[in-house]
């Protein structure tokens, strides 16, 4: 294939390209990677002093030798990166250099091109007939206009998708009697869905900022989750929980994620449960008819997934944790019942600072039978007692027989 022959594939571009086009690493990534390797060689340097140091005592000679492994490889990748990470085009296909190895797509096995977007940017695959695809870190490369022209002249197989999944909502007969009635019913579930997917966010805030009035928190976060299996399950032709990033019906995952986090973060900080072995038996349980009804929903021939074990799969921990939450928190808010009572003394105090803040205190044992004498309390309670002090201890029930505990004062 001669120079214009090549050139003239490539609409959009008024140059002829001359291959093998090569594309190094940008002054940037240049830049941080010997930064980084330099300050890993540092860091390795360091653990093997302290090893020759530390000879005498073999677990801790064999720790910073580990930590000295691990600094001087990063190190020698980061810089291998520097000196030798390339990006080339030629006439048959795309070859890409990293650190020790080295990836090459013949042009005649790429079957399109494919954008994933994540929090760090966007990144294009090169999606092959037959093997891996190709992702490739274009940022990290001093890219410019033939290879932009080189990539565009890929099928776009997300376009592709969004076109297929459009003709798919025209033709669905549930959807409205024509193809401009089953559009706009689409346009409406997207709109709703993007208020919908905004709703656990808010959620988030509520329950950690201020979830007053705590009912209604437990409430939104136990329902959001069964709102978005309703929606899937009476109109799966507009809402879904799988399929392709690029089908245009709204996806409603993130209500199934969200609030199940919400409900058991709220159980960790303010349920002193005794039972655990039961709370996540039960809490399992009482998650799988949640798993099930994500798992038997309706699906279209679009979101159908090559494998259709992955979501319930990925699902099954978020499940767990709206089970043992939900579980939890009713146990505690719907205890009506005389708890018993026991008196101890504070032998100590402390305070467990992370994303949160979590206050303890530490009690005289109360009770032969339950170990529980360290014990989470409000910061207005915590500060109010001090080491010597006198507090009871008070054992509920549960509601569904899950004891719990609560420490205040005696009177």
């Amino acid at each position: 294939m001669s120079d214009n022959q090549s050139a003239s594939a490539l609409d959009g571009y008024e140059q002829p390209i001359r291959y093998p086009l090569v594309y190094r690493l940008s002054t940037a990534s240049q830049i941080a990677a010997w930064l980084l390797g330099l300050v890993s060689a540092v860091g390795g340097v360091f653990f093997l002093m302290g090893m020759m140091q530390r000879v005498a005592d073999f677990s801790a000679a064999a720790a910073f030798a580990a930590c000295a492994l691990g600094a001087l490889a990063l190190s020698a990748y980061c810089i291998a990166s520097a000196l030798h990470s390339t990006l080339a085009l030629d006439a048959q296909g795309i070859e890409l250099r990293n650190a020790f190895s080295t990836r090459r797509l013949e042009r005649s096995n790429i079957l399109g091109r494919r954008v994933i977007k994540t929090r760090n940017g966007s990144y294009p695959v090169l999606v092959a007939k037959t093997g891996r695809s190709l992702t490739l870190q274009a940022s990290m490369f001093k890219l410019d206009g033939r290879f932009n022209a080189w990539l565009e002249s890929l099928p776009d197989l997300d376009a592709q998708d969004r076109a297929d999944t459009l003709a798919m909502v025209e033709r669905d007969t549930s959807l409205g009697t024509n193809a401009r009635e089953r559009l706009a019913t689409l346009d409406k579930a997207t709109r709703l869905a993007k208020v919908l997917n905004v709703l656990p966010m808010g959620l988030i805030f509520w329950s950690f900022l201020y979830p007053r009035p705590y009912m209604a928190v437990v409430a939104c976060a136990a329902l959001l989750p069964w709102i978005a299996v309703l929606l899937v399950w009476t109109k799966p032709g507009v809402f879904r929980f799988d399929g392709k990033n690029s089908d245009v019906r709204p996806n409603l995952t993130m209500l199934l994620i969200m609030p199940p986090m919400v409900l058991a973060m709220r159980a960790l900080f303010d349920v002193t449960l005794v039972d655990l072995g039961q709370l996540f038996l039960w809490g399992v349980v009482v998650g799988l008819p949640l798993c099930a009804a994500i798992f038997a929903a309706p699906k279209t021939p679009s979101s159908t997934a090559a494998k259709p074990w992955v979501l319930p799969l990925v699902m099954l921990p978020f499940m767990a944790a709206y089970g043992t939450g939900l579980l939890a928190l009713t146990d505690s808010m719907w205890d009506d019942a005389r708890p018993q009572v026991f008196q101890t003394a504070v032998t100590g105090k402390d305070v467990t600072r992370g994303k949160s803040t979590t206050y303890y205190l530490e009690l005289a044992p109360w009770n032969p039978a339950i170990d529980k004498d360290r014990i989470a309390v409000p910061r207005s309670y915590y500060d109010m007692v001090d080491r010597g002090d006198t507090v009871c201890v008070r054992l509920h029930p549960g509601r569904f027989g899950l004891r719990w505990i609560q420490v205040g004062g005696c009177n």
